[in-house]
């Protein structure tokens, strides 16, 4: 679902740069558009450095939390892999962020209690409740995530328990881009590490003019390279990406 460079293109260029599992149906719906798509993906999901053992000593324990609280589709994907390997039958609460989120636990056939519609950790702590008996909250998350969360959950009178239960790195291999060849219009950042690896991997110099955003946290990261953030996806989703995409077209 790559182009290849054409001088005497008309269609706008997007570069993509999730990865491939992550981002099919938006490349196929973006050509579907119109649009010609660049897939350069720049991070990689992979284990963390406990190779998953503290994910699944917590849910060898998972009747002691009252919640949990799953913050990324990679985050809710990896939470039931351990919980279907361990063989649980029966869930605590699940609050999620992100529709995408939510999407992906619907997919595995878990229906989440608690879903905000503002998508960021923000819009949880806005309508998250405070502790009533079971005072425990499970957090699965990436390494290196933001300590926002936790941080504010504490707070509340929760005790949280932070567990890896993946990482994001760098591609170990992955194809060159060279925008004067490709002039693409846009660039699509879906996390800060998608903006963070790009600038590692291929330089400032080959940033399509146009950065998309998916939301305020990936926003904030780019605009700490003293970048510009051209728009900003609502959603803060896929969804809204398509959305934010589609309307650049008329």
């Amino acid at each position: 679902m790559c182009t290849a460079p054409n001088e005497h293109n008309t269609k706008p260029t997007v570069v993509i740069t999730r990865t491939p599992s992550q981002s099919k149906e938006l490349i196929q719906e973006l050509i579907d558009l119109g649009f010609n798509v660049i897939s350069r993906p720049t991070i990689e999901i992979t284990s963390p450095d406990d190779e998953g053992a503290a994910l699944a000593n917590a849910i060898q324990s998972l009747s002691d939390y009252e919640w949990v609280i799953l913050t990324s589709a990679n985050g809710a994907t990896e939470f039931v892999k351990a919980v279907n390997k361990i063989g649980i039958q029966e869930l605590p609460k699940i609050a999620v962020i992100g529709s995408s989120t939510e999407r992906t636990l619907d997919n595995l056939g878990i229906r989440a209690s608690l879903r905000p519609n503002h998508q960021v950790a923000e819009g949880l702590l806005e309508i998250f409740p405070y502790p009533k008996g079971k005072n425990k909250v499970l957090l699965p998350v990436a390494t290196k995530s933001r300590e926002l969360l936790p941080k504010a959950l504490r707070e509340m009178g929760w005790n949280v328990d932070l567990v890896h239960s993946y990482k994001t790195i760098k591609p170990k291999q992955f194809q060159p881009f060279d925008n004067k060849k490709y002039n693409a219009d846009y660039v699509v950042f879906t996390s800060p590490s998608t903006a963070i690896n790009f600038i590692e991997m291929y330089g400032k110099e080959n940033l399509p003019e146009q950065i998309i955003s998916i939301g305020p946290v990936t926003s904030e990261e780019i605009k700490k390279r003293n970048l510009t953030v051209y728009r900003e996806s609502t959603p803060h989703d896929s969804t809204g990406i398509l959305r934010c995409l589609r309307d650049l077209l008329n």
